[in-house]
């Protein structure tokens, strides 16, 4: 509709710098799994729609500061295990083309890096699409090295172009089939001949003058950004909001944030509490401030709702008066081409100060672009949190703080309790990954955190019961478990009063003493809606790769003998069912012995 054929996402890198920059870009959280799970549909989604999707940024991009000239070191067993799972899995779905990174690696920039393009990329993964160099990211002409483009393909008075016509035609004409090849392969496979929406360059009425929202797209969007409120705390259950509360004050300049589009498009790298700054912003027009939302809800359920949006601790005390119950706001922003100075929220004194102050219940809301901290947590009875949303956010806050929807999402990443237990930006030149597979939220195993990584609460409860552990497929098990090594089937029963869904988390740990994280996530399953007292059984298999640990020695994937702990619950911290098998020779056991 738009005329573009080409989107310039999914972001996949895991998160290693909890204040990184572009951390609110990439799916993958903080755990190569989450980004494996979750890359496929993104890629198929997309390119279903005759668009090409660019997985990016490879490799080693953690981090905004020194972007363009930090090294990041790190070993292959780290890069097989924590930094290309996401990658891997675009591959297997298809994904047309992937886009290098400004950093170096392992001492070569990204982009000039042959041991990461044509031995690992293009070459182990097998990789069919082709390699385009993030933007004026070249600093030689690379190739050789396996990059296909050259973007944004023009010169500037600071940046040659490295893919000149002299240059170019220095290539064999083999190397260029190649090149051209990669990209006329996705182009074909993807339909973008059989289904043009404009020819090049004649594109700009439909880039620049087709509105493409609908209202089913709108609709599609509110729900996405009311399911993906996280609550964190609900203690005694406070929430949702009945019909007894008649009188809410609504404290904070976070609950009617601006969203100022003349600030927005002064730079390119601006953002908000609804968006983040930098290239891969897509700015709504309308966002809907959570003092907006509350107030859309209460016109219909006869609340009022009493206003301080400043953040002056007397005058907050002074609207709370008389209230039934204070809601407290906080946020943070984030922008391409800078971390973030702090996991600070902007207006944490004040929720501090608040929520100490304030006598009647209070609820926070919190607007964040990946790890934030929240020390007000054990002052305020419930908690919320949403990342960066668009222009529904104060309206999906509303639909979960008042029970039109029963919130069932999990934190991708942890909510530490102190900024000194995350990994900070590296200000050297090389940066060392020297947590090896310890990064994501395996770097704070033995750590006490805010809220830990998957956690997020339902205003229902939920039972589990372990219904089979086999090493074999029975007869009637699930397909999925066709080519298992081990499948888990674990029975969900909704225990509560509210119709509500769980996300179950399967987590492993591997034999002790071969450098493994003590635990890591290997399995997750959203349930549908659950009426009380009805069940659902889902299933986690395990396939060999789960299993198998990156061998430096000989350079590929291989088994372990010994015992693997399985563990089974709500969040990497809420531990429901345990269990365990052992392997042996690239066997499964249930037979169990000690390590």
């Amino acid at each position: 509709m738009k005329g573009a054929n080409v989107l310039l996402g999914p972001g996949l890198n895991v998160h290693r710098i909890a204040r990184g920059g572009r951390n609110a870009e990439y799916i993958s959280g903080e755990s190569p799994y989450l980004g494996q799970r979750l890359a496929p549909a993104f890629v198929r989604g997309v390119q279903s729609q005759n668009v090409l999707a660019v997985m990016k940024h490879f490799i080693g991009n953690s981090q905004e500061t020194n972007r363009f000239d930090s090294n990041s070191i790190i070993n292959r067993r780290t890069f097989w295990e924590v930094y290309y799972p996401p990658f891997v899995a675009a591959v297997d779905a298809g994904v047309a083309a992937a886009m290098c990174s400004y950093n170096f690696v392992n001492g070569k920039q990204a982009c000039d890096n042959p041991d990461i393009l044509l031995s690992d990329l293009k070459g182990q993964m097998g990789f069919e699409g082709w390699v385009m160099s993030d933007w004026w990211a070249l600093r030689n002409f690379s190739a050789h090295a396996g990059c296909d483009q050259e973007m944004p393909g023009t010169a500037n008075p600071g940046q040659k172009a490295q893919f000149s016509d002299k240059k170019l035609a220095t290539l064999a004409d083999s190397k260029v089939d190649n090149m051209v090849g990669r990209m006329l392969r996705m182009m074909m496979r993807n339909g973008l001949f059989d289904r043009p929406h404009c020819t090049p360059p004649h594109c700009d009425k439909q880039l620049y003058e087709v509105q493409a929202s609908s209202p089913e797209h709108k609709a599609l969007s509110r729900e996405l950004a009311t399911k993906s409120v996280v609550l964190l705390k609900n203690q005694g259950q406070i929430l949702p909001l009945g019909p007894s509360i008649k009188r809410i004050a609504l404290l904070g300049s976070a609950c009617d944030a601006a969203h100022d589009l003349h600030h927005l498009f002064s730079s390119w790298d601006q953002g908000d509490y609804y968006v983040l700054g930098g290239s891969g912003r897509v700015v709504g027009v309308d966002a809907v401030s959570i003092r907006a939302g509350l107030h859309s809800h209460c016109s219909t359920r006869g609340c009022e709702v009493i206003v301080s949006v400043t953040d002056d601790v007397s005058l907050a005390m002074e609207a709370a008066s008389g209230a039934d119950v204070a809601i407290l706001c906080s946020g943070a922003t984030t922008t391409e081409g800078k971390d973030r100075d702090s996991l600070s929220v902007d207006q944490q004194s004040f929720m501090v100060l608040a929520s100490r102050a304030i006598s009647i219940p209070i609820v926070s809301l919190t607007i964040a672009p990946g790890s934030v901290l929240m020390p007000w947590a054990n002052d305020v009875e419930a908690a919320l949190l949403i990342f960066l949303a668009g222009d529904y956010t104060g309206l999906a806050f509303a639909d979960v703080l008042f029970g039109v929807t029963n919130p069932a999402a999990k934190l991708p990443v942890t909510i530490p309790k102190f900024e000194s237990d995350t990994i900070a930006p590296c200000k050297e030149s090389d940066c060392h990954y020297s947590e090896g597979l310890h990064a994501g939220f395996p770097a704070f195993e033995g750590k006490d955190v805010t809220f830990p990584f998957g956690h997020g609460l339902s205003y229902s409860s939920f039972d589990y019961k372990l219904l089979a552990l086999t090493n074999r497929t029975p007869a009637g098990a699930p397909s999925i478990c066709d080519d298992a090594v081990m499948c888990i089937t674990v029975r969900i029963t909704n225990t509560g009063s509210f119709s509500g869904g769980e996300v179950p988390q399967l987590y492993m740990g591997f034999p002790r003493g071969i450098g493994e994280p003590p635990r890591v996530l290997r399995g997750l399953v959203a349930t549908k809606p659950m009426e009380p007292s009805f069940s659902e059984d889902v299933t986690f298999p395990l396939r060999r790769r789960d299993l198998q640990i990156f061998s430096e020695a000989s350079d590929q994937w291989l088994f372990t003998d010994g015992r693997f702990d399985l563990y089974i619950g709500s969040s990497s911290r809420d531990v429901r069912l345990n269990a365990a098998f052992a392997m042996c020779n690239g066997f499964a056991s249930l037979d169990v012995g000690r390590d």
